[in-house]
């Protein structure tokens, strides 16, 4: 399709890799007696927190056809009105990219990503006219071997990997396409499943996947998409329907410590350690660290079913401008959370001690999250804009997390179906029911969901069991269900503060400190206190200083040792510096509380009943 058939055109050209600018023209060529409004979203889909991405245009003007200047006037922190125009207009902007996360924009030496919603400009009143896309490839020597990750469809340009011209069918489509360009490896792999229509089973749909590998690396790719392969026909074959998508890309930005996954509609943007990705030396065990990132990629990919289409029918039309409340987060991100995991097994990419290992670790999280007695589940969801998403060091004794207990509450769904159903139902249905009865139809669904597909449609009497999980902030029958599967639940005290749980431990602490800790010069900073703990009874505070306990002076490497010490209900002092004063505390010893789960397996063929045919 021609430039000039399009009314909306985007030119974008990294103009800056020192300065981490991207150069962005904006032709309108819709006249308006009024004046257009322009603005950019405050939030982007998928991570529920308001970031003001307007806050990174640096220069922003306009002028018509013979260069003369338009009038643009701010209206708000995010938006913008043009003088009326008859004719066409060009609207110049620079955006400040230096967020290397997956929700903004970020610009370096080796790579350009952005996301949309920081980048495109939207015209309030045509936000559903399509728009045409120039990417055009920097003349910036270090971008010589540059080439573009994206699913936003192509225009005139022929390759999916070229700088050039694509489209967008309207402005919801534009900003859920990221664009990665840089120079980065492609590793490709296909998936094949049955088409089906009207129950009848067709020729075979064959969907293409990409993992586009940038920042460097020295990992099994091979490897990697095999397992990667394995885990996208897990999903295809769980929603038991021809995909809704024929390419897909994990766009995986590649660091030295850093972690994030944001869903699309046809890809995902992912940050991750390159460090922790399988190498050829590795060939015989499964790394910790490529095992998250497995399930990472599961996450997000589920997400193509379970968030971009099925979701909530007030986050369908959503206002990108300001906050849009929800109580179903927990179904969303609590369910993806639980599969993500779990599909590792079902896939055959782990075994079940493996998936065991990670739900203990998952099972641990909330047992140390005292903030489960205080908010429930849905609370949490409707709240994530204030909560969840900015945390301070109290939200451990105040929240709870909706993707840990959602993923919770996932699993004793799951249990609960299949004991009240003789084996013959599961979670799986109710995903099935979700994506038929409305992801696939574009039904945005009702926060009473889960109740009408569980209590009505399958008539299972769990009307208890959801007013409970989602309402109260009572303990769930976690240990009861997973028995009744041929697991026990162990509960142990943790190491140390790197003991994640999951598995059991010969040694472990025999007192509880109750404070999370950072090295400092001298001593460690306080960075979190639990509640009704040894430290916060004695009024250790988050920011105090801790240079000595019971006179002998601590470092973040002897502390927990020195405490170790000392036997229960013994009184020890503790000497810290707070706000430039020192003072000195009264600790009460205490033993160390069971707070650390483990699982094992008390009978095969049970177990089998809920993960079978798992790899040993």
């Amino acid at each position: 399709m021609p430039q000039d058939s399009f009314d909306i055109h985007y030119t974008v050209n990294v103009s800056s890799l020192a300065g981490h600018l991207i150069d962005v023209s904006l032709h309108i060529n819709l006249a308006s007696n009024e004046g257009h409004e322009l603005s950019l979203p405050a939030w982007i889909p998928g991570s529920y927190m308001i970031r003001d991405f307007a806050k990174n245009l640096v220069e922003i003007s306009a002028k018509d056809k013979d260069g003369n200047a338009v009038e643009l006037r701010k209206l708000d922190k995010q938006t913008w009105k043009l003088a009326a125009n008859s004719g066409p207009i060009e609207v110049c902007y620079r955006v400040y990219a230096y967020d290397l996360s997956v929700r903004s924009a970020y610009v370096f030496d080796d790579f350009a990503f952005f996301n949309g919603t920081s980048v495109f400009l939207a015209l309030k009143s045509h936000r559903d006219t399509p728009c045409l896309v120039t990417l055009v490839k920097p003349q910036l020597a270090p971008c010589d071997n540059w080439r573009v990750a994206t699913t936003l469809p192509l225009a005139n340009t022929t390759d999916h990997h070229e700088f050039g011209e694509y489209q967008a069918k309207n402005y919801n489509e534009l900003i859920d396409h990221p664009i990665l360009l840089g120079n980065y490896d492609v590793i490709p792999f296909d998936v094949v499943t049955p088409i089906k229509e009207l129950g009848a089973v067709a020729p075979q749909h064959t969907c293409q996947f990409e993992l586009i590998l940038a920042g460097g690396h020295r990992s099994d790719t091979k490897r990697m998409a095999e397992d990667l392969r394995k885990l996208c026909a897990h999903h295809f074959a769980l929603f038991d329907d021809t995909p809704p998508v024929d390419r897909y890309l994990f766009i995986t930005m590649l660091t030295g410590k850093d972690f994030g996954g944001l869903e699309h509609v046809s890809s995902t943007a992912l940050l991750y350690s390159r460090d922790d990705l399988p190498s050829l030396a590795q060939a015989d065990h499964m790394p910790d660290g490529y095992r998250t990132f497995l399930s990472l990629c599961s996450h997000e990919f589920l997400h193509t079913w379970h968030v971009k289409r099925t979701r909530p029918a007030v986050l369908q039309a959503s206002e990108l401008s300001q906050e849009t409340y929800t109580p179903q987060l927990w179904i969303y991100e609590g369910f993806t959370s639980y599969y993500d995991d779990i599909s590792l097994t079902r896939s055959h990419v782990t075994g079940h001690e493996s998936y065991l290992e990670v739900l203990g670790q998952t099972l641990t999280r909330l047992e140390r999250n005292a903030g489960r007695f205080k908010q429930t589940v849905t609370d949490s969801s409707f709240d994530a804009w204030t909560k969840f998403y900015q945390q301070d060091a109290s939200a451990i004794n105040n929240i709870v997390s909706y993707y840990v207990k959602g993923a919770v509450i996932a699993l004793c769904l799951d249990l609960h179906i299949r004991m009240n159903t003789y084996h013959t139902k599961s979670l799986d249905d109710v995903m099935r029911y979700l994506w038929q009865q409305h992801g696939k139809i574009d039904q945005g669904t009702p926060d009473d969901i889960i109740h009408r597909i569980v209590l009505e449609d399958m008539a299972l009497p769990l009307a208890s069991f959801l007013q409970d999980a989602l309402y109260s902030t009572k303990e769930l029958p976690v240990a009861a269900l997973l028995n009744e599967f041929g697991v026990t639940l162990h509960k142990r005290s943790r190491i140390d503060g790197s003991d994640l749980g999951g598995k059991s431990a010969p040694r472990v602490a025999k007192n509880q400190f109750g404070a999370a800790f950072k090295a400092a010069d001298t001593g460690v900073i306080i960075t979190q206190v639990t509640e009704n703990s040894p430290a916060y009874d004695a009024g250790l505070q988050v920011g105090d200083q801790l240079i000595a306990l019971d006179s002998w002076q601590v470092t973040a490497g002897n502390l927990l040792s020195i405490y170790q010490q000392f036997s229960p209900s013994t009184q020890v002092t503790l000497d810290v510096l707070r706000h430039q004063r020192l003072k000195q505390l009264l600790m009460s010893v205490e033993a160390a509380i069971t707070d650390t789960v483990y699982l094992t397996v008390n009978d095969q063929t049970k177990l089998q009943k809920w993960l079978p045919s798992v790899k040993s």
